[in-house]
């Protein structure tokens, strides 16, 4: 009986394995971003300076984005040392995402006539304003869900035309471990990174067969300018609760992200604890590793599940193959 059961098992395991290599899109890797134009939201400082910094040492034109102009003056003289050429192009925009769609689309075409098409968008930008939910300004609310998510979501939707167009480009979303559990005092700045998420894991069906791809970046406490400002506000109860995830570098996160970005990955994470959480919270069907971990470490609801986010992706692809036969037949 033990026997057949185990037959059952490994033979569900393998038909999901051969089901996620089949359905997978593959990847172009990067090796480097040579002559690729790379944006930055957020780039005066922390992991946005930083990504900025790691694009200008792979070889890319690099624009970062930001409100102030003097910060943003002082990361470029940071940044142009990391670059590999003179012809490197390096600059800043001065602008604020919490504004509406048509001025980010106007500062981004602008940088696109400048410089080059888009090819990398990375959108850093964001904050973080700790505090139990009722007794937070909702002045305070609106400005992190219009950051947070506003500023991520209408610059995205300015470059991805464009991208699909050229059939290349790549898109990181700066979402949070808040993102995936949710934790006293973060209510407010949770609900913003958990709508990154989401449009994130939407968009990941989206751009199936478009060859544009999306990275969803979890970090956890990473020692930037914006932690210190969060732990102005932080209840003792999160900064004990953070406290255990460790706290990373701008540096190892933005390296961490690029690169993963630059191979295809889906979600990038950080450490034991973001593997964990991206594992039981995420639909990580990326390759057939995850496939394995979550099957043989998760049990049965888990192997359903797989299923089911397979059967979606193959809709797609269904409804992505009947769309180019229309388009052939006409």
């Amino acid at each position: 009986m033990f026997i057949i059961l185990g037959v059952v098992i490994l033979a569900i395991i393998l038909a999901l394995a051969f089901a996620v290599y089949y359905s997978s899109e593959k990847q172009t890797v990067y090796t480097d971003l040579k002559d690729k134009h790379v944006v930055v939201t957020g780039g005066s400082s922390g992991i946005g300076k930083a990504a900025a910094e790691e694009a200008a040492r792979l070889g890319a034109h690099v624009t970062i984005i930001g409100r102030d102009v003097s910060k943003l003056s002082s990361a470029l003289d940071e940044i142009i040392k990391y670059r590999l050429n003179k012809d490197q192009k390096i600059q800043f925009a001065s602008l604020d995402l919490t504004t509406d769609y048509n001025s980010i689309a106007k500062c981004l075409s602008d940088l696109e006539a400048t410089v080059a098409p888009i090819f990398m968008l990375v959108n850093c930008a964001g904050m973080c304003i700790c505090g139990q939910f009722e007794q937070m300004k909702h002045e305070d609310i609106k400005q992190m869900i219009d950051l947070n998510y506003f500023g991520t979501a209408y610059s995205t939707k300015y470059v991805l035309p464009g991208m699909k167009i050229r059939g290349e480009g790549i898109v990181v979303f700066v979402s949070s471990e808040a993102a995936l559990l949710g934790i006293y005092g973060y209510s407010a700045y949770s609900g913003g990174k958990w709508a990154v998420r989401g449009l994130a894991e939407s968009l990941f069906m989206e751009l199936i067969g478009t060859g544009v791809r999306l990275t969803l970046a979890f970090p956890p406490d990473t020692d930037t300018p914006g932690l210190k400002n969060e732990d102005l506000t932080k209840p003792k109860e999160t900064k004990l609760i953070s406290s255990g995830g460790g706290l990373q570098s701008p540096e190892s996160v933005a390296k961490t992200m690029i690169h993963d970005a630059m191979t295809g990955r889906k979600y990038s994470v950080f450490g034991l604890s973001g593997m964990m959480m991206s594992l039981l919270n995420c639909g990580s069907i990326d390759s057939l590793s995850q496939v394995l971990v979550q099957i043989s470490c998760m049990g049965l609801l888990r192997t359903i599940m797989v299923g089911v986010l397979i059967s979606f992706h193959k809709i797609v692809w269904d409804n992505l193959k009947e769309k180019k036969e229309s388009i052939k037949n006409k």
